[in-house]
């Protein structure tokens, strides 16, 4: 039986778009400044924060912009590896 999860109440996930300072290397994307994510959070400046904290560190160039807005899908089973979602562990539950 597969474990399923489920958002923490007053949590919402949120499409992030993340801006950098110069060129990346993205699997999928490959030579981009821009990427594209989700964060489970309680407010669209929360989710800013998590995207900061996600992609900031070695070798990654220096943030520029960071967009936030509710996610049309609020179903966490619809979407493809949750667990990779900024703040997850903080607002979502395992049943």
């Amino acid at each position: 039986m597969a474990l399923r999860q489920q958002l923490r109440p007053g949590f919402k996930i949120f499409f992030l778009g993340i801006w950098f300072e110069k060129t990346v290397h993205s699997i999928g994307l490959g030579f981009t400044d821009i990427v594209y994510g989700y964060a489970v959070a309680r407010s669209q400046n929360e989710a800013i924060d998590l995207a900061h904290k996600k992609y900031r560190g070695k070798g990654i160039p220096k943030i520029r912009k960071v967009s936030a807005s509710v996610a049309r899908s609020q179903n966490l089973s619809r979407y493809c590896f949750p667990e990779k979602m900024a703040g997850i562990r903080l607002g979502a539950t395992t049943h």
